[in-house]
């Protein structure tokens, strides 16, 4: 059960600025990973960049989760990323349909990516009914989330906005349901994971830093990018064992159980 009955606790920083700053550092991860990937750094800066929608993402399910959703807290992560997947596709289709540059792909996916989460969102408290007062806020920076974590991990393994190359090392490959799977629970387990009466936003943020980490790692191995791989593992570990060490400090009382009996005592 969600702590979000008498609801969450303080900010540490504004939910605006977390998001605003995952938006523009993932905007510039995605051109980064397109036009450095002729230098090999495509998933080097691009990922690193990129990881931090996910970020975004995570902190928004805290904020709306809060208000007692419980067990919808893997649910509203998963409709991120469906509404992501419609966005990043579409963004990436469209430049080509109209003629235009592929370079115009980030901006219409963010485009894209607030108007379906605005639809959904007004659709969750109109007819659906749930009687959240962020909600159509939350939908819409989650939709946002989403699509930059999509689009910006499936361009770091590709190296380019290219509709063409993105179709064939994205989509046909199966590397954007791998991008589904894996910047979902980076966004939906970080406040899954610490929601409870004693949830803080630093220990959740700090777990959320490393789940984007944890991401870019992924996408790392499946490019056999050696720098990325030893970079963000690096990462990872630096910031998941801050977490445990803080969850450690936070807990009332740690307690260890025994050794399980490798045979039945008679």
């Amino acid at each position: 059960m969600s702590h979000g009955g008498g609801g969450h606790a303080a900010e540490l920083y504004p939910e605006n600025q977390i998001f605003a700053a995952g938006v523009v550092l993932s905007l510039i991860g995605i051109y980064a990973a397109h036009f450095l990937s002729g230098y090999g750094l495509s998933m080097l800066i691009g990922g690193l960049l990129v990881s931090s929608a996910c970020i975004a993402g995570a902190n928004t399910v805290r904020k709306v989760a809060a208000y007692g959703l419980g067990t919808g807290v893997p649910s509203i992560g998963m409709v991120s990323l469906g509404m992501g997947t419609l966005s990043a596709v579409a963004g990436v289709l469209i430049p080509k349909a109209v003629g235009i540059t592929s370079l115009a792909a980030p901006i219409l996916t963010l485009v894209l990516s607030f108007i379906v989460g605005f639809i959904v969102g007004k659709l969750t408290v109109k007819p659906v009914g749930m009687k959240i007062p962020i909600m159509v806020r939350s939908m819409t920076y989650l939709s946002v989330a989403g699509a930059l974590a999509l689009l910006g991990f499936t361009t770091a393994y590709v190296g380019s906005l290219d509709p063409k190359m993105f179709i064939d090392g994205a989509l046909n490959s199966g590397v954007m349901a791998l991008a589904f799977i894996v910047a979902g629970m980076a966004i939906l387990h970080p406040f899954n994971a610490c929601l409870g009466p004693n949830e803080s936003h630093k220990r959740t943020l700090t777990l959320a830093v490393s789940c984007g980490l944890l991401s870019w790692f992924v996408f790392s191995v499946v490019k056999l990018d050696i720098l990325s791989i030893i970079a963000s593992i690096i990462l990872w570990a630096v910031f998941y064992v801050k977490f445990v060490k803080m969850s450690f400090k936070d807990a009332c009382a740690v307690l260890y159980v025994p050794e399980i009996p490798k045979k039945e005592e008679q």
